[in-house]
């Protein structure tokens, strides 16, 4: 079986990477629309772009479902508190602060309910909390495993 802290990690990671895809194709709708008033040569040259990063969105959500799914059996063995601040970073790409305004509580309360949530999944799927936590101090990784390749074989 995976690490659990890995599976949970990808899944945060996929959520950060739509949001920021999905900002960029709002910005490129609103680029199409003042694009109709130009040339049908460039107008179309821009939905067919448009509609290819769509495409590759489409395919990093079921990637992103997919991590959600694999993520979800671990943090279904918690309740309560701790698995609204969990699902609310790894899930939901908050930051530990915003999770900490959203529930009403202090941001150290927030931290030990991670950590005592760490325990407990390490209890029971056996995977280094210590490292776990370390690694969730400090959430920006380059490399997440939900990379979208372009056309011309980039990852975005």
């Amino acid at each position: 079986m995976a690490d659990f802290y890995e599976k949970l990690k990808r899944a945060r990671a996929c959520e950060l990477e739509i949001g920021v895809q999905l900002e960029h194709i709002e910005r490129l709708h609103r680029i199409a629309e003042r694009a109709t008033g130009r040339s049908a040569e460039y107008a179309g040259s821009v939905a067919e772009k448009l509609a290819a990063l769509e495409r590759e969105l489409n395919e990093q959500i079921d990637r992103t479902v997919d991590a959600k799914r694999g993520a979800l059996v671990y943090l279904s063995s918690l309740s309560g508190e701790e698995r609204a601040v969990m699902e609310s970073y790894f899930f939901l790409g908050k930051d530990w602060a915003k999770i900490a305004i959203d529930l009403s509580m202090s941001e150290r309360r927030v931290f030990l309910l991670r950590k005592s949530a760490m325990n407990r999944l390490e209890k029971l799927y056996g995977a280094s909390a210590e490292r776990a936590a370390l690694h969730s101090a400090s959430p920006k990784s380059s490399k997440s495993g939900c990379d979208v390749v372009t056309e011309r074989g980039k990852a975005v």
